[in-house]
Formats: structure tokens, C-alpha cells, sequence
């Protein structure tokens, strides 16, 4: 079988949960997978480990002059030009003109559960495109059972094409290191301790408002400074975000560190207090996996899919209940016996999530369809 795969996201050199999901899944796929050709659809030719391919994985460069919009218009051209047997987009933008059969991942339903968190562009584009896919989408992977069942309440999808693959962890990255190693590393780079973080891209929908709510709840109650590292991209929306640092009595020990390279992410993990993720809505979760891999406790939302994930290896706190996260914060702090049953717990659960178990279980799905 010939499976055309969209690896635009895969290919872009910073990345966030859908990117890392699309790159580490092409890189399993390309490992296990001897019997199918794929042609890997781009828009630039393809770097790091998804390059060099041996024969049975092609890439397709296309050209796409508007920058915007690759997947619906340049992706829909090279489907005019030739169709492959299967087209496989690991996110729910299907292009106007598919390929014989089709497949999408579903990461979430954001748009529809918090649409204020949203610009209008991206609602307008998003739930068009969304119901679009899931008319066409001859079967449909969601990253989580709780995305599965969103995604029926929303769109008109028969259950049974609709099958569960959770993502993974890649242990070779994220793991425990030992205290010396972290040490060195904080000092070379001039990150103070102690700290909670946030790990993931700086957005409304992500509750970082109620984050920094919650930080200033903590820091009143316990009176000894902590840092609070804000990592990932910005995304829309950010005036709200900053007029909240702004207004913090605690506003020089919140440190928005943008985007960092991948391989410092485990060394912060592994030297915070705690990972504090109170998202109003998430598919899957991705870095409270890779924090329980790290040995960092994590402290998470009762939204979205996240106590599906976290399971009893996390502190879960309503999103809105800043004073139970700040609770939480000091817990991890405090009790020393809670604080290594969490450590325990994570590092066990983070076992059950691996990228080639990911991708076995995708390709199931797409040689059955």
C-alpha cells in the first residue's frame, strides 16, 4: 500500500504537542514499518532524523507560494497531480481534495469547549475545517478516550471508526538525571532555585492566567521564594497573559523563558519542585508524561483529559480553584513522604506510554481501513 503522509508539522524545527506527536510517529513508522511505500508530504525538504530515508519512505517537497494554508491548498494539489492510497494527516486538517482513502489524528476540541479563547479567524477556520475531516476521514485516532468522546458530542461520527491511540514518551530523552548534573546545568545557565514551571505554548485556552493566580495564592501562603518558569512559544492573545504578569506582587520571579531548545527541558524538570498544568482543556497532556519520566511531581487540572493521563500519579485541582493549587504547591514542598509517592507513581505511569507502541497501533489502523 502506497500512505501518503502529511509531515509539515513534523518537519518545522520548534515544536510543540502536535509536532512532536507527527515527528516521533514518522520516525517509529519509518522504524517498524518494511512492508508499505510512503511518500512524506512537505513543505521544505526534511531535516534531522526524519533524513535520509531508505526506499520505501519518499518525500515530496510542495511548493505552497501563499505560506499559509499549505495543507488545505498545496496538499490539495499534489492530490490532483496523484493520489496515494491512503492519505495520513496526523491533525484534523484534511486538504479540500484528498487521497483514496483517508485518516486524521483529533488532538482536541478546544475551539468548541472554550471558543473565547480563540480569535474568530482561527474559530471560523478550525470548526470548518473540523467538520469537514470528520465527514471525510474514513477513520478517525484520537490521543485520548476523553477526546474520542468531545469529538462525538460535536460532530455527527459513528463511534466505530473512531479508535484510541494515546501518545508517547520518549525515555531516551526524558528521564531522571542525577542531582549533580542538574546542578551544573541550572548554574551554567543561571536558572535560581527553587521553582515551579509550566512546560507548553503560553495560550488562554492553556489557563495561564489562572497559573499566575494560583503562584500569587502560593507565594502568600508560604513565605519563601519560589520562581515561577514559564516555558514554551506565545501564542494569541497575549495581552491578558502580560497585563497578569504585570499586576503580580510577584512579578520579577515570574520568568517567561519563551521557546528553549528540547534537550534543556529534561534538566528543568528534574530540578523543579513541581510542574503546575491547570489547562482549561487539553487532548492528551503531553508534558505530564514526560515530567513523571523526569521524577518531577505533577500538579494538574480536572479538565480535559488530563486525569485520564495523570490517573493517581498527580495532585488534580479544579482549573478554576486557585487556592487549591496554591494548596497543592505547598504540599509538594512540605510533605516529603506524599512528594516521593508522586515521584514513585510517575515514573511507573510514564512507562505505559511509548512512541513505537504509538505507532504500531496506528499502522493497525491504517492497513485495516
Amino acid at each position: 500500500m502506497l500512505i501518503g503522509l502529511d509531515a509539515s508539522r513534523a518537519n518545522r524545527l520548534r515544536r510543540s504537542g502536535v509536532e512532536w506527536y507527527s515527528y516521533h510517529l514518522i520516525c517509529n513508522l519509518y522504524r517498524i514499518d518494511f512492508r508499505n511505500q510512503y511518500f512524506l508530504y512537505t513543505e521544505k525538504e526534511l531535516a534531522g532524523e526524519l533524513a535520509p530515508l531508505r526506499s520505501n519512505f519518499r518525500s515530496r517537497v510542495i511548493h505552497w507560494p501563499l505560506g499559509r494554508l499549505w495543507t488545505l491548498g498545496g496538499l490539495s494539489l499534489e492530490m490532483l497531480r496523484f493520489k496515494p492510497d491512503l492519505l495520513f494527516v496526523p491533525s484534523h486538517t484534511l486538504p479540500f481534495i484528498g487521497g483514496k482513502k483517508n485518516v486524521i489524528t483529533w488532538h482536541d476540541v478546544g475551539y468548541e469547549v472554550y471558543p473565547e479563547t480563540y480569535t474568530k479567524w482561527e474559530l471560523t477556520s478550525l470548526k470548518r475545517g473540523a467538520k469537514r475531516a470528520a465527514k471525510i476521514a474514513d477513520a478517525i485516532i484520537t490521543i485520548s478516550e476523553y477526546t474520542k468522546q468531545e469529538m462525538l458530542r460535536y460532530y455527527n461520527v459513528e463511534a466505530d471508526k473512531v479508535k484510541v491511540i494515546y501518545m508517547g514518551c520518549n525515555h531516551e530523552r526524558w528521564h531522571r538525571q542525577s542531582p549533580e548534573a542538574v546542578n551544573d546545568f541550572l548554574t551554567k545557565h543561571n536558572f535560581s532555585l527553587p521553582y515551579f514551571i509550566y512546560l507548553g505554548r503560553l495560550a488562554l485556552r492553556k489557563n495561564i492566567i489562572g497559573l499566575i493566580r494560583s503562584y500569587n495564592c502560593f507565594r502568600k501562603k508560604y513565605n519563601q521564594p519560589h520562581n515561577l518558569f514559564l516555558v514554551g512559544p506565545s501564542s494569541t492573545l497575549q495581552e491578558e497573559i502580560n497585563e497578569e504578569i504585570q499586576n503580580s506582587p510577584f512579578k520579577k520571579e515570574i520568568k517567561r523563558l519563551g521557546w528553549l531548545p528540547t534537550e534543556d527541558l529534561p534538566s528543568l524538570l528534574n530540578g523543579a519542585r513541581a510542574i503546575v498544568l491547570p489547562s482549561f482543556c487539553e487532548g492528551f497532556g503531553l508534558p505530564t508524561i514526560e515530567a513523571m519520566a523526569c521524577g518531577c511531581p505533577v500538579i494538574a487540572s480536572t479538565s480535559g483529559s488530563l486525569p485520564e493521563i495523570v490517573q493517581d500519579a498527580g495532585l488534580l485541582v479544579d482549573a478554576h480553584d486557585y487556592e487549591g493549587f496554591a494548596n497543592q504547591m505547598v504540599k509538594v514542598i512540605d510533605d516529603q513522604d506524599l512528594r516521593r509517592r508522586l515521584i514513585e507513581k510517575g515514573l511507573k505511569r510514564s512507562q505505559d506510554f511509548s512512541w513505537e507502541k504509538c505507532a504500531r497501533q496506528t499502522l493497525e489502523v491504517l492497513e485495516s481501513v
